[in-house]
């Protein structure tokens, strides 16, 4: 029998979107007006943000689109409900695309737990001139509602690349489905792999790279008046043409 190729979401046909995303173990209700009530304080901080709360229904390769234009720094969350206990969240960063701040912090107001996960494939050896060059990576980090020995992280695993070569991190506690056999492997690319971090997401109940885990309910948070966003902005469709996937 040949083994099963591994698949990203979507095949990485909405990428960067679908590089790095999280999820938080809330119900789709509760964790939109968890993020209402999130930006609510911030805002009183800051007068000048608005925050617009649009709910979708559609396929997951629709509600991606209400995430465009993708800029730095993100000012667009989506999420997205799925066939779990979980709730997707995807943001609209271009260059970066950071769910971090919400699955840290979400968890510890919601009396959950957060994921943010992420795979890269490697482009930083590529000669193209008009490139989104990105560094390779894998990333699996669970979050909970209570403080540990670093924030509220309950697990931290990442393998990546960058201009010193292959590191491969981690931190936490050990959980029971791990396969930590593949953490001595000889190539540090091969100690986490995006079958292994599928798996790790499915032992949690996530369907990580299966369109049908996804939706029909989505819900888009905007962030408009901030003054430090990024010139740059593309479609999805433009941001994939400038990307090797």
């Amino acid at each position: 029998m040949i083994p099963r190729q591994p698949r990203p979401l979507l095949n990485n046909d909405f990428a960067p979107v679908t590089f790095r995303f999280g999820f938080i173990e809330a119900s789709f209700r509760s964790l939109c007006d968890a993020f209402q009530e999130w930006f609510r304080t911030i805002d009183a901080k800051y007068p000048n943000l608005r925050r617009e709360f649009t709910p979708i229904t559609a396929p997951l390769t629709t509600a991606l689109l209400s995430l465009e234009p993708l800029t730095n720094p993100s000012d667009r969350y989506l999420l997205v409900e799925t066939k779990s206990n979980w709730t997707a969240i995807f943001a609209n960063g271009l260059r970066v695309n950071d769910v971090t701040s919400a699955t840290g912090y979400l968890p510890t107001v919601l009396n959950s737990r957060g994921l943010e996960v992420g795979h890269t494939p490697d482009s930083s050896k590529s000669n193209r001139k008009d490139l989104i060059r990105k560094w390779g990576s894998t990333l699996f980090s669970l979050y909970g509602p209570t403080k540990t020995d670093w924030l509220n992280r309950i697990r931290h695993l990442h393998v990546s690349n960058d201009d010193d070569g292959w590191t491969f991190d981690d931190g936490g506690n050990l959980q029971p489905f791990e396969e930590t056999e593949a953490y001595k492997k000889r190539r540090i690319q091969d100690r986490f792999t995006l079958e292994m971090l599928e798996r790790y997401c499915k032992a949690l109940g996530i369907q990580l790279n299966e369109d049908g885990f996804y939706g029909p309910r989505g819900y888009e948070v905007r962030t408009t008046g901030q003054k430090q966003r990024g010139e740059l902005t593309m479609s999805i469709a433009e941001a994939r043409s400038h990307l090797e996937v």
